[in-house]
């Protein structure tokens, strides 16, 4: 009747409630917290449960022996935030059917069977947040059907040979936020079908040459938050279908000629976060298939002008935060699929006009935080180059100047914060600039000289040779009518100290060929039109009339009086 009501993701219920429930129900699922071992041995009823979730649990620090052996149908257990500190030889007996185990957040320091025959239904085992520090020669092998392994937030230090024995099913494997100083070539070896390894935020010092030889299978590797100084390990055989590749935050200085020789199926490549100086001809060869490339937030200086030529299916190029004062002219002419451009926080004096030349999919171009003088480049984009899907930041430069037509047909362009100056700011930002174009900084118009506004308002910057200057608007006439209403003095005779005229806008030439003449000269197109249907259509009327004469003539001939009778007859008919 009530079969199934008490899910994985019900919310918690007491104890002391869920009691009479299972008394007149059978459920699937069942979370208890709070509970303790005397509570979970008294229920009942519990042959048909398939999950079972205990949360904060009280189970006097040890797993008794059995505890579980009449919850023979389990195919789910977690046991999280138990204060566990170990299980007893047989605490998981009986439990032949279980597919997933959590014992995740407790303080067990060992790992073991925990079973008088090895689980093999298991697939998945979480033992991550726990205080392990090293993980046994075989003692997983006892579960050969494990696909998932999470033994992250630990304090492994150490992996013995063999510890991952018998684990030929094992796909994804999770180390991460350990102490692991060395991943020696006997670790994850027979781990063939391993498909995603996670070792960042460890110690990593050194990765033996050989370490994922046997790893053929593995597409994602992440490696960041560790202390890597080279990358020989990449060069094996092991990673050719590495597919996504993590380095950010090590100590990497160069990259070495053919390093990347053996990962012709990456796709994503995270070199973040390091100490590189420079990127020259041959540190990327191998790369065919890379379509996300990160080189952020390192100290490059130099670039050559075919490093990124093996990159032909690049999408995604971030070098922000290095120290590039120059690009090659030649350095895209091989990446026309690049979409996202970002070489924000550099050094950058000017773009060679060529540069983007080859960019037809353009979508995204930061070049913030430069010292970019000129902005002339922007006119020398890829023809084919939608530029309403465009968006482009210039922000924090030293654009004085910029020609705003060619500007009018991007999506966005960020210019705030540039070293505009006063006489181009005036001129040509009289009138309100297109939404596209944004300087981040309103310049507003006041309309009264009210105390508040005028100490609270702020314009658009502005440098008029060494002076910095804020441009504001005012309308000083409506400032001095509101003024001067308001005031019971004498009117001034002096006719030359007449009001300042207000601030007018320039006008704007408009074509006296208005929307009146354009609906009259579309009635006179539709009578024109009407009438030469008319007359076509009795044009036809006319000559099918003259066959049928014709026709009936060829088989009654009639004298030439009744002929002309008859074709009089049609005409009246017709007029």
């Amino acid at each position: 009747m009530c079969r199934g009501m008490l899910s994985k993701d019900s919310p918690p219920l007491p104890l002391l409630l869920l009691l009479p429930l299972l008394l007149a129900c059978h459920v699937e699922s069942l979370q208890l917290t709070n509970c303790n071992a005397t509570q979970l041995s008294e229920l009942n009823d519990v042959a048909t449960l398939n999950a079972l979730s205990l949360s904060n649990c009280s189970l006097q620090q040890q797993l008794k022996n059995a505890i579980f052996l009449r919850f023979n149908q389990l195919l789910s257990l977690e046991l999280q935030h138990c204060q566990l500190n170990s299980l007893e030889d047989y605490a998981l007996h009986g439990l032949s059917r279980l597919q997933r185990l959590s014992l995740a957040h407790n303080n067990l320091s060992v790992i073991k069977t925990w079973s008088e025959k090895p689980l093999s239904a298991l697939t998945s085992l979480d033992i991550s947040f726990n205080t392990l520090i090293q993980v046994a020669a075989k003692s997983l092998m006892h579960y050969p059907q494990l696909q998932q392994l999470n033994l992250s937030h630990n304090l492994i230090e150490h992996l013995e040979a063999e510890c991952f024995h018998n684990l030929s099913h094992l796909k994804h494997l999770q180390l991460h936020n350990n102490r692991l100083q060395l991943i020696a070539a006997s670790y994850f070896h027979g781990l063939h079908r391993l498909s995603s390894l996670s070792l960042q935020h460890n110690l990593l010092g050194q990765v033996e040459p050989a370490a994922f030889e046997s790893n053929t299978h593995l597409r994602t590797l992440r490696l960041e938050q560790n202390h890597l100084r080279d990358l020989q390990f990449l060069k094996e055989r092991g990673l050719a279908r590495l597919v996504y590749l993590n380095l950010s935050r090590n100590s990497l200085e160069k990259l070495s000629a053919q390093e990347f020789s053996k990962n012709f199926e990456l796709q994503h490549l995270d070199l973040s976060y390091n100490q590189l100086k420079e990127v020259n001809n041959e540190s990327l060869i191998g790369l065919e298939s890379l379509e996300r490339l990160n080189i952020s937030h390192n100290i490059v200086s130099h670039i050559d002008a075919d490093s990124l030529q093996p990159l032909s299916a690049l999408l995604q190029l971030d070098m922000s935060f290095n120290l590039l004062s120059s690009l090659p002219a030649e350095l895209f002419h091989a990446n026309s699929q690049l979409k996202d451009i970002n070489f924000a926080h550099n050094q950058l004096q000017e773009l060679h006009p060529a540069l983007l030349h080859q960019l037809m999919h353009l979508k995204q171009l930061n070049l913030a935080q430069n010292q970019l003088e000129d902005a002339s480049w922007l006119q020398h984009l890829a023809p084919a180059l939608n530029r309403l899907a465009l968006r482009v930041d210039l922000s924090s430069n030293r654009l004085q100047s910029l020609n705003l037509s060619s500007l009018l047909f991007f999506e966005h362009v960020q210019l705030a914060d540039n070293r505009w100056n006063c006489s181009w700011l005036v001129r040509h930002m009289l009138r309100t600039p297109p939404a596209s174009l944004n300087f981040a900084r309103s310049w507003p118009m006041l309309s009264a000289w009210s105390v508040k506004e005028l100490l609270n308002i702020q314009g658009v910057d502005c440098f008029d040779g060494q002076h910095n200057r804020s441009i504001v608007l005012l309308d000083v006439g409506t400032a001095r009518l509101a003024m001067g209403s308001n005031c019971d003095c004498e009117e001034p005779k002096d006719e030359l100290a007449t009001l300042t005229p207000p601030l007018t806008w320039p006008k704007i030439r408009t074509d006296r060929f208005d929307s009146r003449s354009v609906i009259i000269w579309m009635l006179v197109a539709i009578a024109l039109a009407f009438a030469g249907l008319r007359w076509g259509q009795r044009f036809m009327d006319r000559k099918e009339r003259s066959r049928k004469l014709q026709k009936v003539n060829e088989h009654h001939p009639l004298n030439k009086v009744e002929l002309e009778a008859q074709r009089l007859r049609s005409d009246r008919e017709r007029s």
